[in-house]
Order: structure tokens, then C-alpha cells, then sequence
């Protein structure tokens, strides 16, 4: 009795369990390639001090493997999204726009999430003008963008959060903005909204070169995957690679794009 108690009680918590919990489970329930996996980390933030952490290091890893997915493209758009909020895409797109410019490319973050506005505190700034004064017409996009803390890696925020930012996301100024944006940076890292919660990611996807979908490890339920997986299924979003977040270092950190590892050498 002493023996089945405990285990009826584990095996009755993993049936009950929908949360994807390793990376072998989210290589299963999806069919889209996992680019990397971020390692559980204390560190919230890189900074020009810590950038060869073990944080430093698997974002390092993704951003190596965002290089030869777009090797023929000079300057990247990449937009990072997720099914709902706390999974980590404001974590994810801070720190990976971190690494890029640590990596010697003119790098722009961009908070285009301005339902829950979250850059603007992850980098200690106020709020300031941002992509809603910039959609509205109020402002340029030199009054937007701002300098960071961090060499080579400027910020636009999100701005005032407006009332109406689906009908804002619909207007050209934002094609315009981005198009303009390409020609006086490397890379353009794009914090969106939840794509699992709002609409104007859908707008957005159609001006970026490739999606990064954030999955968090023990966190994001299993059924959040479906209509991704149905997307691109068929052929409806076809430039996205999964992120798994907060990876336990025994549960698979250092995992590589396996599409490109058995060709490619993935040295900094």
C-alpha cells in the first residue's frame, strides 16, 4: 500500500497534467521546428557585464541559428509571440535583441505589444513617445527611437496605450515605419501581442521575415498548440520556428536547430 499510494497519486498528476512539460513532448505535439530552448535562469536581463552567462549562452545559440535559417537575408524582422501572457516573449525579445547587438549588429527593439506594454520596464525606462504616438502621426520615427543602455541596441516603445490598437495596427504608417527601419538596422526584433489573445499579430505577421512562437516549459498547456500547428499545417504561416522557454538544464539546454546542425558548424 505504501508503494501504490505515491504512485497512483504521480501517475494520476500526469494524466491530469496538459501542460507541456520537456522538449521530446513539444517535438511531438508539433510539427514546427524548435530553433532553440532558453535555460531556466534567475537572471532576468543580459547586460554588457554578464554576457557570456549560461542565460547569455542560449540566447547566443538562437541567435546563431536565426542566421543560417535567413542566410540570404541581410536584415532581419523577426517577431516574437505566444499564446498568452507570462510564457516569456517579453523576456525572450529583450534579451535576444541584447545578444544581437552584443554581436556587433545595429539592432532595434521594437514594443509593439501595446495592449500590455512591458520593454519600456524590462530596460528601465519611462514610457515616453512610442509606436502608438508614431501610428497616430504625433510624433517621427526620430522622436521614437531611443538608445538603450547597451551598445548598438536602440528601443521603440510602446507609447501611450491607446484605445483602439487593432484599427492603429490597420494603418499603412506601420508597413512604412518598419520599411523605413530596415534600412538603418541590421536586426529588428518585434515584442507582439499574444497571438492566442488578440488580432493585430495577425496583421503584423504578414511584415516579418520570420515568427518566433514562445512555449514555456511546464506553463503553456498542450491545447494552445492546436490552431498553431492547424496554421501551419496548411501553409498558412509558414515562417515560424518554436522557442522553448525556461528549459531546466537537465531537461535539454543547448539544443540545436536540428535541420541545420548536422550540416553547419555552430560556432560564435
Amino acid at each position: 500500500v505504501g508503494f501504490l499510494l505515491p504512485l497512483i497519486f504521480i501517475l494520476l498528476r500526469d494524466f491530469f497534467n496538459d501542460r507541456i512539460m520537456d522538449l521530446d513532448e513539444l517535438k511531438r505535439l508539433s510539427p514546427i521546428p524548435v530553433l532553440s530552448t532558453v535555460p531556466a535562469s534567475k537572471q532576468q536581463r543580459i547586460t554588457v557585464n554578464e554576457d557570456r552567462s549560461v542565460l547569455a549562452e542560449g540566447f547566443r545559440t538562437a541567435r546563431i541559428n536565426l542566421q543560417y535559417l535567413n542566410a540570404n537575408v541581410d536584415r532581419q524582422v523577426v517577431g516574437i509571440t505566444s499564446s498568452s501572457s507570462g510564457e516569456g516573449k517579453t523576456f525572450c525579445a529583450v534579451n535576444l535583441a541584447t545578444v544581437m547587438a552584443l554581436g556587433h549588429k545595429r539592432t532595434l527593439l521594437i514594443d509593439a505589444d501595446m495592449r500590455r506594454p512591458k520593454v519600456h520596464e524590462r530596460l528601465g525606462m519611462e514610457v515616453g513617445a512610442g509606436l502608438s504616438t508614431y501610428l497616430i502621426g504625433e510624433a517621427g520615427i526620430d522622436e521614437v527611437v531611443r538608445k538603450t543602455d547597451i551598445p548598438g541596441m536602440d528601443v521603440i516603445t510602446a507609447g501611450p496605450i491607446p484605445p483602439n490598437p487593432l484599427e492603429l495596427f490597420e494603418s499603412p504608417r506601420l508597413a512604412e515605419l518598419l520599411q523605413q527601419l530596415r534600412t538603418r538596422y541590421d536586426r529588428i526584433i518585434i515584442d507582439a501581442s499574444p497571438m492566442g489573445v488578440v488580432s493585430e499579430f495577425k496583421i503584423l505577421v504578414h511584415l516579418l521575415d520570420i515568427t518566433l512562437y514562445v512555449v514555456r516549459q511546464g506553463f503553456t498547456r498542450r491545447a494552445r498548440l492546436r490552431p498553431l500547428n492547424e496554421l501551419y499545417r496548411t501553409d498558412k504561416f509558414k515562417r515560424i520556428d518554436l522557442l522553448l522557454n525556461d528549459v531546466k538544464i537537465s531537461d535539454g539546454y543547448g539544443y540545436v536547430y536540428e535541420q541545420f546542425s548536422r550540416h553547419a558548424d555552430f560556432t560564435d
